[in-house]
């Protein structure tokens, strides 16, 4: 019986005594402890896989005594997909680490350690995941033509010293990623003979509506974007509460993911980028054409054309946008042939939407902390019915705008201490309770 396997067996009887008691009664830290318990043995479970993987492709090496070719898979890790099941690029890299973790064998017959030798023990006896072990002996073999033998093992300890420290795995996978270009004498990655990727960018329609985006970036384009986007991105930061206060509110906080409110940055993003004056709240953005017809505009209900894009939107989007938009009539004929076009109007001037910044604060939305530079002005009555004036308007981030517009949220001010007041539609909450919004008033003295 190997090392793992013993270690396997031990773990399973160790997590079977854990599990005597009904998972529902259990405590905290005895969940906790059952759920280190079962990882401990998951990769124990992958180890062994690992190391049965590797003599799968020792076994296959010989062309004409090839086992993967008996069995009829043109490689090793073919086999391996198809005993396990698994996909070939996760079979691959299985057998990948199989191989440099298994013991070799000299032409004359003596054996010879592991290629990643720590690596490997310290993989067989459960005390690194697959994927971050994978990491390590990726990152060995990218260093090994710069390194002699002994700095070789001395950055595998440091690999694992590190690891070891309890730094979150997607931390360490990005830095085991930086390590080669830091390893070597000359600081410099090696060369393995590879062709120097070339950044793109690409864009592609989806069929359900989306716009897929590919970005192959080089790493400082990635810095600055990546820098840019999180800068914008409207992402809730956490806020300290005493005791006696009340928690965010489930119906109103921004539970997505990062990867979807990075969208909100990098519309923010843009934005910012085609405004004439940038820097400036109420900036006049260049020209974006939106036809629609004047009943979609006033009711948001409807279609609305991007004549440049080619693309619909729908016509409560579209009055999101004409938030900060200039506002040019165009008559149309029958044929949507343009008889007449009027002047510019903007729905809130500069001045109005200073001011709406001076009184709200930020966004006015129910637990959102956006600052003004995220937001824009909004209609508390829709533009056809309401006044444009700062009593009709309140300062919205996009999320907020689109609970006001799109999702039926209603808004109402106070009089007496000017407090935002929010009130959902009955869909979301059938009591109708209100949610305050924008900023907590100061105590009055």
């Amino acid at each position: 019986m190997t090392r793992t396997a013993e270690a396997l067996l031990e773990q399973a009887d160790a997590y079977a005594r854990l599990a005597d008691d009904a998972l529902r009664f259990v405590s905290d830290q005895a969940l906790l402890d059952r759920l280190s318990a079962v990882a401990t043995l998951r990769r124990l479970v992958q180890a062994e896989e690992t190391t049965l993987a590797g003599e799968v492709a020792r076994r296959s090496e010989n062309r004409e005594e090839s086992l993967a070719r008996k069995q009829g898979a043109s490689t090793a890790a073919n086999l391996v997909s198809q005993v396990t099941g698994m996909p070939r690029s996760t079979a691959a890299t299985v057998v990948a680490s199989g191989e440099a973790f298994r013991a070799r064998e000299a032409m004359t017959g003596e054996t010879l350690p592991a290629t990643c030798p720590q690596i490997a023990d310290a993989f067989a006896a459960g005390l690194l995941d697959p994927e971050i072990a994978a990491a390590m002996r990726r990152t060995l073999a990218e260093c090994a033509p710069g390194l002699a033998p002994w700095e070789l093992d001395d950055l595998e300890r440091k690999l694992l010293d590190t690891a070891a420290e309890g730094w979150a795995p997607n931390d360490l996978l990005r830095w085991l990623k930086r390590v080669p270009e830091h390893a070597n004498p000359d600081g410099g990655r090696p060369d393995r003979g590879e062709p120097t990727p070339i950044p793109t960018v690409k864009r592609r329609d989806l069929r359900n509506g989306l716009v897929r985006w590919t970005l192959d970036l080089d790493t400082l384009t990635d810095g600055f974007l990546k820098t840019a986007v999180e800068a914008n991105s409207p992402t809730r930061r956490p806020i300290l509460v005493t005791p006696d206060q009340d928690q965010a509110d489930l119906a109103t906080a921004d539970r997505r993911p990062v990867e979807q409110q990075w969208v909100d940055g990098i519309r923010l993003l843009a934005k910012k980028a085609i405004q004439v004056d940038d820097g400036q709240i109420a900036g006049t953005a260049v020209t974006l054409l939106v036809t629609m017809t004047e009943e979609a505009l006033r009711t948001g209900l409807g279609t609305a054309e991007l004549p440049d894009c080619g693309t619909q939107i729908s016509a409560s989007v579209a009055r999101m946008l004409a938030a900060d938009a200039e506002i040019i009539p165009v008559v149309l004929g029958g044929k949507s042939q343009p008889l007449d076009l009027g002047t510019g109007r903007r729905f809130f001037t500069e001045a109005q939407r200073r001011a709406m910044a001076v009184r709200d604060g930020g966004c006015a939305g129910p637990g959102c902390d956006a600052p003004p530079s995220w937001c824009n002005g909004a209609h508390i009555r829709p533009a056809g019915y309401g006044s444009t004036s700062i009593d009709n308007g309140v300062l919205l981030c996009w999320r907020c705008h689109v609970l006001h517009d799109v999702h039926g949220w209603q808004i109402d001010r106070d009089g007496d201490d000017g407090r935002w007041w929010w009130t959902p539609p009955p869909w979301v909450d059938p009591t109708g309770r209100r949610r305050p919004g924008g900023r907590i008033p100061p105590v009055a003295t």
